[in-house]
Order: C-alpha cells, then structure tokens, then sequence
C-alpha cells in the first residue's frame, strides 16, 4: 500500500510540474496567468512534502522489519561444507578443511558430506526392495567387516516352585553373522560447459552416482555369491530353511501355502514374500486350493500384491523358475537380511582422463548378508 501512494504522489508531481513549464514557455510567465501559475506551484509544493513524508514513512517501516527479523541465521558447518562440496563439483575449486568432514578418501576424492548424502541415500532406498526393508548398520572405523549377534538357538525355559533349585541351562546358543562390506565404484562423465550451464548439475551428477551404485548393490543384495561382492538373501542357501516344490521348474499353489507354514509364525506378521517379475506372473495364474474360483494372489486397492494377506516385493534380481532354483522367499527380511553402509560415497574429480570430459569417480562401500536364520525361507524347485 505504501509503494502505491508514492507511485500516486509521484505521478501527481509529475503532472504538476508539466503543467508549470506549460506556463513559462520562455521562461517567463504571462502576467494573466501568474495566479494560475502560483496555485499550481503551491500544489507541486504541498506534494512533493508529502513524498518527502511517505518515504520517511516507508524508511521506518523498512528499519522496523530489519529489527524484528533479527540478525541473518549464521550459515551452519554442515551447509558451509555442502555448498563448498557442490562446487567443487561443478568447478574443481579445493574444499576448505573443515575437521573430518572434508577428509579425502585414498583416491583423493572427498567424502560426500552428511547433509547431501542422507536425502539421497534415503530416497533411493524408498525403491529398493532390499535395502528398504532390511536393517541397515552404518560401519565407522578402519574395519570394513561387523560381527551381528543372532541366536542360534532359542533359550530354555523350565520352571520350579518359589524355593525351588534352579538348573543351569546351556541355551540359548548365540551366533555370530559376518557383515562384510565391498568397495562398490563407478564413473560419471559430464563436460565443463554442461557443468556451468546446467543449473543443480552436481546435484544430478550424485544422484546418478548414488542410483548406480545402489542399484548394483540391490542386484548383489538379492543373489550377490559373496565374492568381492555382497552375498544376496536368495543365495543364502544354507543359512535359511527351504521349503521343496512339487514340479521342476513350475509353481502350484501349495507350493506358496507350504512355504508360507514353514516360516515360524513369529516371523510370518511382518512376512513378505519376494519373487521376480516373472514368477509374480505364474502365482497370479493360480487358484486358491480351498476355492477354485479364488486367486491365490490378490490385488488391494492400494495396487500391492499379496498372497495370504502377506505383500509381495518384485525385484528382477530373483532366481528365475527353473529345475534347482530358489525362485521365491519369504520372511521378515528386517529380522532376516542385514546391509551395511561402511561410509557415505566419496567421489573422485578427473579432468585429464577423459578430455574434454570431467570424469567422476564415484566409490561406496557396501555389504549384506543373511542374519537371523530362522527368520525366511526360501522355495526351492525340483530337480525332477
């Protein structure tokens, strides 16, 4: 409202004053139009005390706002290392030290600061099957490997009257799984002038680096052999229960039902069955064995696949249907499956391998591996 009466009272002078040279064509005024000529510059005058009014007016407001702002926020550490981290990727400019945060990693590349790294990191775990549903450990330290404790053996439990002597008991028996962590890496190019034109062009160069690599890890977390890689839940063989199908290479509806039963029923709450795409396409084809017009898989509203109540995960990564296979698992893949996250991606600027491309050499090392044994079992196909 202010900025609009002055833009009035401006306008006003403005008028005034074309109306005054008006009178005064050469610079003198005619003596019949002298009181004309007074009651317009009296006018002009009035007005122009009034723009002199609202701009101090506006002044005070302005000083007003400032005071109740406040001092601007400090920018914090963290922001600080982010934006100096986005530009080292988009000019190359060193990062200033700041504690462990800027530490390179031994390529010489900087560790992707913890402010960029948990949004990415968290939106690509939203769409990855394993990931999303396992429980994730975040290793520190030197040492890329982590004992998980797991019960091998459940406790024993006896009972005695309120004086009763008390036995020793033997359970439970605790194990120890062996989350070991693998450098997973890959490179990303871009040339300097899609750096500089391309406004948030480091931001998409990470998320390009985090979904690879992530990705890859998925593929590894689900039938990874463990060799320089993760070793995936559907490869876990010999850890979890397996549950035998009745045809080679095919799936019936008793196969799911059986499998669903062999998983013991503290786990099956929070089961989920998890199978590729493929495979999803068979189970969909088959009937409930107590009503033969009832699909054994049905869909909600919420478009999720379940079979008994239980949801489906689709991930390519499942051993396809075929003779020996373990095409289909079913567990609590949080209790099941654990990953591991040794430190966030550090990346690698490059500007001589590749010219006239920047190389980005992206690193993260990642593991998984199966953690409490009873918590899934697998369906494994005949052999004949």
């Amino acid at each position: 409202m202010t900025m609009s009466l002055l833009q009035t009272l401006e306008a006003r002078s403005a008028a005034l004053q074309a109306q005054i040279q008006a009178l005064m064509p050469d610079g003198q005024v005619a003596p019949e139009k002298r009181e004309e000529w007074h009651g317009l510059l009296s006018a002009s005058n009035e007005v122009d005390a009034l723009i002199g009014a609202t701009k101090d007016a506006e002044l005070v407001e302005l000083r007003s706002q400032l005071e109740k702002a406040g001092p601007k926020a400090q920018e914090t550490e963290a922001e600080k290392y982010g934006n100096e981290y986005r530009s080292f990727l988009r000019t190359g400019a060193k990062i200033e030290e700041r504690a462990a945060m800027s530490t390179t990693d031994a390529n010489g590349g900087y560790i992707v600061p913890e402010n960029l790294h948990a949004p990415l990191l968290d939106k690509i775990r939203a769409l990855n099957p394993i990931y999303k549903n396992a429980t994730l450990f975040t290793l520190t330290g030197g040492s890329s490997s982590l004992e998980l404790p797991n019960k091998a053996t459940h406790g024993a439990v006896s009972n005695a009257v309120e004086a009763g002597a008390r036995a020793e008991t033997t359970e439970p028996t605790l194990g120890n799984a062996t989350l070991t962590c693998y450098d997973y890496f890959v490179n990303q190019y871009a040339t300097q002038l899609y750096l500089d034109s391309v406004a948030g062009s480091e931001s998409q160069l990470l998320e390009w680096i985090y979904a690879d690599i992530i990705a890859q890890a998925e593929v590894d977390a689900v039938s990874g052999n463990g060799t320089t890689k993760i070793k995936g839940l559907f490869a876990e063989t010999a850890k979890y229960g397996t549950q035998l199908s009745a045809v080679a290479g095919a799936l019936a509806a008793a196969d799911l039902i059986n499998l669903f039963f062999k998983l013991p029923a503290g786990f099956r709450q929070n089961g989920k069955f998890m199978m590729a795409t493929a495979t999803l396409a068979a189970a969909t084809q088959l009937a409930h064995p107590a009503a033969a017009d009832k699909p054994l898989v049905t869909q909600g509203d919420d478009g999720i696949f379940r079979i008994l109540g239980r949801e489906i995960l689709e991930t390519e990564s499942a051993p396809a249907l075929a003779s020996a296979a373990y095409p289909v698992a079913f567990g609590d893949i949080a209790k099941a499956y654990a990953v591991g996250i040794h430190k966030a991606p550090s990346i690698l600027r490059d500007p001589y391998t590749q010219t006239p491309h920047i190389r980005f050499y992206g690193l993260a090392r990642l593991g998984g591996c199966a953690w409490d044994a009873q918590a899934a079992v697998l369906l494994k196909s005949s052999v004949s």
